[in-house]
Formats: structure tokens, C-alpha cells, sequence
């Protein structure tokens, strides 16, 4: 087994078959199962094939008995997600996207924050028209282990795990916040497909590249700008901290997550982002 106490905070080991196990006190946490047979409308080949029955698991509300009515209270819950690596037909291994509803009596959309506990991710953002018919922007985020991503309100996601490696993921939201999946289903997923692909280095050797390719379901694809995450120490979210640790600490920081209406200026890929390039071919 793996440890993953020292990037989550949490007593908190990991089979060999990516399964989780609670520990010093932690209470265990069934997980919610997404299987390949229900990712077909989702993905660019809709007869590819996946080497597991589970493409991922989502293990939901998790907290140390001492901090969790404190959570409650703040309206909070503190997710993990395992993502074992893969390629589903020629695309990287993903989830399957989701956009987040309005906060009630408000035109804005609850934002989210994960932190990566383990391997790499690419975070595919895209913000729609209020409506969800229309998409305006789209982002390529690259994270790494202990590295936060902000998910503004207004924006679906997707999570891509594009390594040979399991990738684990936390993330602080609402609590009892529900995804909205149904603009992800309805276009085969999200506005680009990452799937490998191979072409000749200056040595004449083959190295592995990142293809990006535009879905051709969406009625008009923005172009798509690769970017890096930034450290948020104005919500004590910093890349050497686990975040469960500063958010049980101080839960008043995250309070964004759930007022975001006060916090629009600041929750804004300009705030949030280090744009490297707005290519959407390879890298």
C-alpha cells in the first residue's frame, strides 16, 4: 500500500488496485462508482474500450470526526477522487464533466478548488452562456502533486489524467453541491478531446506528445489556451500545504465556495491563471 497521509492531511492509504483505505480514525467512506458502460456518450470513440469496469471512484464528504460538524456548518464537504491511468479508445483516461448550479436567488454559479495528491493532471475548464448553450472560454490546466486549481464559478470541468500513473485528487465545494452533467452528455464531453500522439524528435527518435482536438459537436469551439495554476494564500491555499489541513484550520477562508457573489473580482482566470500560450494543436 501507499501512503497519501503526507500530501492530503488525512490518515489515508492506497491499494494496488487504487482502492482507499481510512486510518487513524478516519471514518471509511464508501465510494461512488463510475463505470465505462456509463461514459459512452461522454467520449470521442463511443466503441472504445477501457481496461477496468470502474473508470474512476468519488469518495464523497470525508473528514475526521472532530472537524466534520464544523464543515457542515460552514456548508463545506472535502471530496477524493481516484483516477487510475488508462486511454479510453485513443483519449486519456477523464471523468466525464459537469457544470454547477446557480446559488439560489443569483445569476453565478458555484466555483470549486482541488488540490493534487497524487500524480498530474490536466484540468480542461470551459465557461458557458448562463444558458449552458454557448461556450466563451476554454482552458488547459496543467497541476502536479500539491498544486491547487480554481474552478471559477460559470465553468464546467473536466478532470484528465494523462500519465501511467493513478492521479488522486481532493477538492473542497458545497456541501450537497450537485454537478449538472447533461451539456457534457449531450455534445460526446467537452470542447477537446486529449488523446497521445507520436512524431519524430531533431534525433529521429519517437516522442510522446499531447494532442488536443476540437469536438465537433459544439456549434463554436473558443480556441483553447494552455495555463498553470497559481498558489491563493488569500484563501490559505498554498502548492506545500495540504488544503484539508488549512481548511479545518481556518474554514472562514474558504467561505468563497459558498458566498461566491462577494468574491467575483477576484474568482477570474486573469486572478486565477498563468496563461502559457493559446495554441490548441500539440505540446
Amino acid at each position: 500500500m501507499m501512503s497519501l497521509e503526507k500530501w492530503s492531511g488525512l490518515p489515508i492509504q492506497m491499494r494496488d488496485d487504487y482502492s482507499l483505505v481510512f486510518e487513524g480514525g478516519l471514518p471509511s467512506v464508501a465510494p461512488q462508482i463510475r463505470e465505462f458502460s456509463a461514459m459512452k456518450n461522454f467520449l470521442k470513440d463511443e466503441i472504445g474500450t477501457y481496461w477496468r469496469r470502474d473508470v474512476y471512484h468519488m469518495y464523497r464528504d470525508v473528514s475526521l470526526p472532530e472537524h466534520t460538524d464544523a464543515i457542515h456548518a460552514a456548508k463545506l464537504q472535502y471530496d477524493i477522487t481516484v483516477i487510475p491511468p488508462g486511454r479510453m479508445g485513443d483519449e486519456f483516461v477523464k471523468t466525464i464533466g459537469h457544470y454547477h448550479r446557480f446559488k439560489p436567488g443569483t445569476q453565478i454559479r458555484y466555483p470549486e478548488v482541488y488540490e493534487v495528491i497524487y500524480g498530474k493532471v490536466f484540468e480542461l475548464i470551459q465557461r458557458a452562456s448562463p444558458d449552458l448553450e454557448r461556450l466563451e472560454e476554454v482552458y488547459l490546466i496543467e497541476a502536479n502533486r500539491g498544486e491547487k486549481i480554481m474552478v471559477p464559478p460559470g465553468f464546467g470541468h473536466v478532470s484528465i489524467n494523462p500519465a501511467d500513473d493513478v492521479l488522486v485528487l481532493a477538492n473542497w465545494q458545497l456541501l450537497d453541491n450537485k454537478g449538472i452533467y447533461e451539456p457534457y452528455e449531450s455534445k460526446n464531453g467537452a470542447a477537446y478531446y486529449v488523446i497521445q500522439s507520436e512524431r519524430l524528435s531533431n534525433s529521429g527518435s519517437l516522442s510522446a506528445q499531447y494532442e488536443f482536438l476540437p469536438n465537433m459537436h459544439y456549434n463554436q469551439l473558443p480556441p483553447l489556451v494552455r495555463a498553470r495554476t497559481r498558489d491563493f494564500p488569500q484563501y490559505d491555499l498554498r502548492s506545500a500545504l495540504p488544503m484539508y489541513k488549512t481548511g479545518v484550520k481556518n474554514l472562514k477562508a474558504l467561505e468563497f465556495l459558498v458566498n461566491p457573489e462577494d468574491y467575483m473580482d477576484e474568482l477570474t482566470p486573469d486572478k486565477l491563471l498563468a496563461r502559457q500560450n493559446s495554441k490548441n494543436e500539440k505540446f
